[in-house]
């Protein structure tokens, strides 16, 4: 399908640049700066939804405006995928140049943040375990990708606001694909009021982890947090209880992940 691609582009005099693959392209690969040199109106074709692929270029300094980003696993055939982009870029105003920027990569898997939705609450810095993630300014970024452990997505389930994504993921709210966002389980969400003390934003309060437990039937409870709108007696100690052993039983989780992967945290 790319070669097709390419063809179908330069023939209709629209310059192309053919890069490895952009999500396993190594972090400190020297091909970022050509591609952050990029300037003008361009139209990307990727193996990955275009939210994390905007992202992984935004990451990467590349400032070029982007008509469009086209997902080449989500169309039918080179055709499709032209239509898409001659569609966002409108009539061809190059020379048909193509030039490829060769270098070898390897699969990766990391996260990519959004960073239109991240709201650096570190939920994600305090669940993962493999030392991916670290403050930078105000900002929570990626520092160690290539610490994070292949096919573990947990930081991506936790996110409060969907910032994080794994365009290599089966899971379409995970892999960014459109029309779809990470949520956060009822599970998750607990914790994270639990873990960061944040004041919930739907019914003011702070919640303590003894609040949080399943409630018997007429108590309601907040639909944002979990904390209980009225008094449930006793809820104190089995409330901490059930809260720390979820807590407890995801670490356990990712324990087990690190321990299969025979590199640690490194």
């Amino acid at each position: 399908m790319e070669d097709e691609l390419v063809r179908r582009c330069a023939d209709t005099g629209r310059d192309v640049l053919v890069v490895p693959h952009l999500y396993h392209l190594a972090h400190e690969s020297s091909l970022w700066v050509e591609l952050a040199a990029l300037r003008g109106r361009v139209a990307v074709a990727c193996w990955m939804p275009p939210r994390p692929a905007e992202w992984v270029l935004r990451e990467h300094q590349v400032e070029a405006e982007i008509a469009t980003v086209v997902d080449l696993g989500a169309v039918s055939d080179a055709a499709e995928a032209f239509e898409q982009l001659a569609g966002a870029l409108g009539d061809g105003t190059g020379t048909g140049e193509v030039t490829r920027l060769e270098q070898a990569v390897r699969e990766r898997w990391y996260p990519v943040l959004d960073r239109s939705r991240c709201i650096a609450c570190r939920h994600c810095l305090q669940f993962c375990i493999f030392g991916v993630f670290e403050v930078v300014g105000r900002d929570v970024v990626a520092a160690r990708p290539d610490n994070c452990k292949p096919g573990c997505p947990a930081c991506s389930r936790i996110c409060p606001e969907g910032a994080i994504m794994f365009p290599m993921s089966d899971e379409p709210a995970i892999a960014g694909v459109p029309g779809t966002v990470m949520s956060p389980d009822p599970m998750a969400r607990r914790m994270y009021y639990v873990r960061t003390g944040r004041r919930c934003p739907v019914c003011g309060e702070v919640a303590e982890a003894g609040e949080l437990a399943a409630l018997p039937d007429g108590v309601a409870a907040c639909e944002e947090c979990g904390r209980p709108l009225a008094d449930t007696p006793g809820r104190a100690a089995e409330g901490a209880s059930a809260v720390f052993d979820e807590i407890d039983a995801l670490i356990d989780t990712l324990d087990d992940l690190a321990a299969g992967s025979g590199s640690g945290t490194e």
